[in-house]
């Protein structure tokens, strides 16, 4: 009984030593925002290429730490000159240590602390390594109710300069499919063998995301900036794509091209041996065309790894289009119709020319154009 007594009062002792880390710990959880500083000269113009994104930090029961706006490393390839990007996402972790808040940059591979200046559930003030001060408020997120999205398909394209080039497709199961063009840190096409969890987290975090409310395109009045599109699908069928140059877009949509084009960096993947992808951008029949966006292209290339090969048919293929087979490292531009080929199609059945000129007839298993609602009429000046 004298030991049960002695355990309890030392217990109570422990607890009453660390009451403020104790107190810390529970008014931390939560989602927050640090506080703009409105002090910044307002006679000092915004860079139109730049967003004021939202600095949230969300701090979980168990030591998690999400920053929204990821964590990076930018290097230089000392064999290309091209810049480099790594990207070590969202999610790591938080200690509290006496009045002092400490989180861990993976990037950096080490713990940045900041001194508790005053922490309340309404208010927490960070004094950094340099004395400035960070103030962190409370930040309630909306929640969205979006149709249902089994799959989604993130392209970006090049600039002037050394923007990475890439695809990602990545479904509710946890699976992904990537083609890295140029300036990545994996060429090539690759995909992972095991369902991860990470992908699985994207389409929860959708709720943050209104899709209803995206617009179609969002774009900025300056030249040679990277461009992205997503396409959100499900069931087969696209709900909405949405194409964003110059990062014009909300940042939560920012975030979501960000989290998937950058996730071939951060699962285990393996190479798949594939190539001259047929990517179809424009195609037209006498009277009609269709027109996809990047990440609309890469989702029917990725449709029609699934589909079926069959014996030539007699049907009607009305639309007419062209692809590029793999162009070799010397490849002169003036001669790029040498490595183009034909497609005709109807939406459902593709007859594809080889790199060796040859035919080979594929069913898709529906109609992409027309599910899609993608055919429009062609212009008189098309014709």
């Amino acid at each position: 009984m004298k030991k049960l007594i002695i355990i309890a009062w030392i217990c109570v002792f422990v607890v009453s030593c660390h009451p403020e880390k104790q107190e810390y710990s529970q008014k931390i959880i939560g989602t927050w925002i640090i506080e703009n500083d409105d002090k910044q000269n307002p006679e000092e113009p915004t860079l139109p290429f730049t967003n004021d994104d939202p600095q949230m930090l969300i701090f979980g029961k168990n030591g998690t730490y999400i920053n929204r706006n990821g964590f990076f490393k930018f290097s230089r390839d000392q064999a290309t000159g091209e810049n480099q990007t790594l990207y070590f996402g969202e999610k790591t972790k938080y200690v509290l240590k006496g009045d002092s808040l400490l989180t861990f940059d993976p990037a950096e591979n080490r713990f940045i602390g900041n001194k508790m200046l005053h922490f309340t559930r309404r208010k927490i003030i960070l004094e950094q390594k340099d004395k400035s001060t960070i103030t962190l408020i409370p930040f309630s997120e909306k929640k969205f109710d979006n149709p249902p999205i089994d799959e989604i398909i993130v392209s970006k394209s090049p600039c002037f300069g050394s923007c990475p080039q890439n695809s990602s497709v990545i479904n509710k199961t946890g699976y992904l499919f990537f083609y890295g063009e140029s300036n990545n840190s994996k060429n090539g096409f690759y995909k992972n063998g095991v369902a991860d969890k990470r992908i699985k987290d994207i389409f929860n975090e959708l709720e943050n995301l209104d899709i209803k409310a995206l617009q179609p395109e969002y774009q900025i009045s300056v030249t040679d900036l990277s461009s992205q599109s997503v396409t959100f699908a499900s069931k087969g069928k696209i709900i909405k794509t949405v194409y964003n140059y110059g990062n014009e877009s909300p940042f939560e949509l920012r975030r979501l091209i960000r989290n998937v084009s950058y996730l071939y960096q951060n699962i285990p993947l393996k190479s798949t041996d594939l190539n001259d992808p047929v990517l179809l951008y424009r195609l037209k029949s006498k009277t009609q065309k269709v027109i996809l966006k990047k990440s609309e292209t890469f989702y029917l290339f990725h449709e029609l790894l699934k589909s079926k090969q069959i014996t030539n048919i007699t049907e009607n293929l009305p639309f007419t289009g062209k692809y590029h087979i793999d162009l070799p490292k010397d490849y002169d531009y003036q001669c790029m119709k040498l490595y183009e080929r034909t497609i005709h199609t109807d939406g459902r059945f593709f007859r594809i020319q080889k790199k060796d000129g040859s035919l080979t007839m594929y069913d898709l298993g529906y109609n992409f154009f027309t599910s899609n609602h993608l055919i429009q009429q062609l212009n008189r000046d098309e014709n």
